[in-house]
């Protein structure tokens, strides 16, 4: 490594010299603000007579491929002041009609005389951006793009014009900056260690962005160029900047098992990557490609084939995207390896998609869904005999505790009691069920949510309803049975049922349509109606039908969070991490005790709660309590709180959930691993 401190000048003035923007850069994009306040610090410094310098910042790069007669720069750091000098060094040179000031500024700073077309610009900053700077360069700005490139030079030179200093003087305090320079040298420094370094704020760069210059950045010129044409620009072409990062999350927990946090993507990414034996960066990036395309497909509906597209249609409006790891896995053997065909793809997305509508109808966390798509590749291998569908339906059918598989009486259950208006997806669940009845082709765009009995009860409608008027309408106003789409909600609005039902008798919509069958709205007719509802939703997302029968099988898995649903008989448990920490355990006992200590140690006064608590009262004896009496392997936890240790290992597993739960948000914040199983 090689540093210093110079002036801006003499680091570009140097003749032959070029500095490249490579691929991995952002694009220019240094905003007005930006360039009005470097432009107000340079007139500040050209009229103070007692300052001879000002600093600028670092410019850190890479010495290319020079010869004896080129230097070649790659800038790692720097790139958006050492545009913007550039771009205020040209508009100083159109704004000036002192010709020796034009022919040093062209000729010294933005120009390398007498050298060959491709190497006479100085500056070469990325692609996207070399096209609208070499056109300002050469004067064509007719020719020029919309760019930041474009406007930023139209405000230097309104800054200029509008400044009350003449364009000498404006270069004059140009001459005071300084920087410092960090020549790296690609055989003794990394640049993507130091590069790191220099970014660790993470302000500006994206996961994704790291991501990228970490597989191009140790590549020689030439072959970063190759690699971002030929691949990442491909992929910035089927997603969107934003959601390449979401992309190669959700690739790497298919490929792990581990779901990374947001702001850890690149951290795993890196870990992944260095496991490989058989791929260099362009094989990453060609695999990248083809699950990007996949990933595409999820987000824009738009796969080769339209029965897929209609159901990934449908996982967009459930923004169920806990599943893509998984879909990427199932995509890839369809359209890739041919290992099974759309009409099997298709299966399997419908079970999927009930699985996420009957636990959504049933108000169940979709948080517990993340790790049970990131470990379906894996576990459906254990059901190798199956075809895909019934593998998928088998590993969900088995879920327990916050994953379950809810079953018709589940749905049904929670359908007659919920508030089924306040459901961000009733719409879409009454135009399925209108749609399965399959009488007219109807337009839902313009439909709304209707209240049969409305949300204001007139002095008819509380007539009708009866004596238990009040009560009816507070137990069934939001009930699914109490709901249809219509055109005509204005025209409806408190209407009496014998008003509404003269609609309904007209209505094209099947589902409104048979109401007006009912002589009355009542109770009876609500829950009537609700019944048929519920049966045509579990007949649309139905729940499969597959027995778990025999003995329970256990589960292979060695990780869980603190809140699954497991039987850990026969198994042992070796480590805990809690709150991001890590303590080695070798039994229940001992993972029990840790857990009860931390606890305590997090909120003493919370722990010394469940000395009274119902959960701990035990079938025979205190499990938590003030005093060792009457427990058979007691541990002191604090003074005056004692832990009975004689449990079984499920025992013990629940009640430090127990523990967990009294402390409100950590149960995300713990997890354990077993031993494997030996088999």
């Amino acid at each position: 490594m090689k540093a210093d401190n110079l002036s801006f000048l003499e680091f570009i003035g140097a003749s032959k010299r070029t500095f490249y923007i490579p691929v991995y850069q952002r694009n220019y994009d240094w905003k007005r603000m930006q360039c009005i306040t470097l432009f107000r610090d340079i007139e500040t410094i050209a009229v103070d007579e007692n300052r001879n310098s000002h600093f600028l910042g670092t410019i850190v790069y890479v010495e290319g491929d020079s010869s004896a007669n080129f230097r070649q720069f790659i800038v790692i750091d720097g790139q958006q002041r050492l545009t913007s000098i550039m771009l205020l060094l040209k508009a100083i040179l159109d704004s000036t009609v002192d010709e020796e000031l034009k022919l040093e500024i062209k000729e010294c700073y933005l120009t390398n005389r007498f050298s060959p077309e491709a190497l006479r610009i100085k500056l070469k900053p990325m692609k996207s951006d070399s096209y609208n700077f070499q056109k300002l360069i050469n004067d064509q700005l007719d020719d020029m793009e919309e760019s930041q490139i474009l406007l930023n030079y139209n405000l230097f030179m309104d800054l200029i014009r509008e400044s009350y200093l003449s364009p000498k003087e404006i270069y004059q305090g140009i001459q005071k900056l300084e920087i410092v320079y960090i020549q790296l040298t690609k055989e003794k420094e990394n640049p993507q260690l130091i590069f790191e370094s220099l970014n660790s704020t993470g302000l500006d760069l994206t996961q994704a962005d790291l991501i990228r210059n970490y597989l191009l950045m140790g590549q020689a010129y030439e072959r970063q160029e190759k690699l971002y044409n030929n691949y990442w620009v491909k992929l910035e072409k089927l997603l969107p900047d934003a959601m390449i990062s979401d992309f190669i999350r959700d690739y790497l927990t298919l490929k792990t098992g581990i779901i990374p946090n947001k702001d850890s993507v690149y951290h795993c990414f890196k870990e992944y990557y260095q496991s490989l034996d058989n791929y260099d960066a362009e094989g990453f990036l060609d695999e990248l490609i083809t699950y990007g395309e996949y990933y595409s497909w999820f987000k824009y509906c738009n796969s080769p084939d339209e029965d897929v597209n209609a159901r990934l249609s449908q996982l967009q409006r459930l923004k169920s995207t806990t599943v893509y790891p998984f879909l990427l896995n199932i995509f890839e053997d369809c359209y890739m390896y041919r290992g099974i065909d759309v009409h099997m793809m298709c299966k399997t997305l419908d079970v999927i998609l009930s699985y996420v509508m009957r636990r959504l109808l049933c108000e169940m966390q979709t948080n517990a869904l993340n790790k049970v798509f990131a470990s379906m590749a894996k576990d459906i291998e254990r059901y190798s005999d199956q075809v895909l569908c019934d593998r998928v339906a088998t590993v969900l059918a088995k879920k327990k505790g916050k994953a379950v598989f809810p079953d018709d009486a589940l749905v049904r259950d929670k359908l007659l009691s919920r508030n089924s208006y306040k459901f961000p997806h009733i719409k879409y669940v009454l135009e399925q069920v209108e749609r399965k009845q399959g009488k007219e082709i109807v337009s839902f765009d313009e439909l709304t949510i209707e209240h049969i009995m409305p949300q204001t009860l007139t002095a008819k409608w509380k007539i009708d309803l009866g004596k238990k008027a009040a009560e009816i309408y507070e137990k069934y106003i939001h009930c699914i049975g109490n709901l249809t789409i219509t055109g005509y909600n204005p025209e409806m609005s408190n209407n009496s049922f014998e008003e509404k039902k003269k609609i309904y008798e007209k209505s094209n919509i099947y589902i409104s349509k048979t109401i007006a069958k009912a002589e009355c709205w009542n109770e009876e007719e609500i829950i009537k109606r609700s019944d048929w509802l519920i049966k045509q939703i579990c007949s649309i997302w139905k729940c499969p039908d597959i027995i778990v029968s025999g003995e329970p099988e256990v589960d292979m898995r060695t990780e869980f969070d603190i809140t699954d649903e497991v039987d850990v008989t026969g198994r042992t448990p070796c480590e805990i991490e809690i709150c991001g920490g890590i303590i080695q355990v070798d039994s229940w006992r001992s993972f029990l005790k840790n857990i009860c200590m931390q606890m305590y140690e997090y909120d003493a006064q919370i722990f010394r709660s469940l000395i009274r608590h119902k959960d701990f009262k035990g079938r025979s004896k205190r499990i938590i309590n003030d005093t060792d009496d009457n427990m058979r392997v007691p541990q002191k936890i604090a003074e005056g709180i004692y832990l009975e240790m004689n449990l079984s290992a499920n025992e013990a597993l629940n009640y430090a959930k127990l523990v967990i739960d009294k402390y409100e948000g950590l149960e995300n914040e713990c997890s354990y691993k077993l031993k494997p199983v030996v088999v």
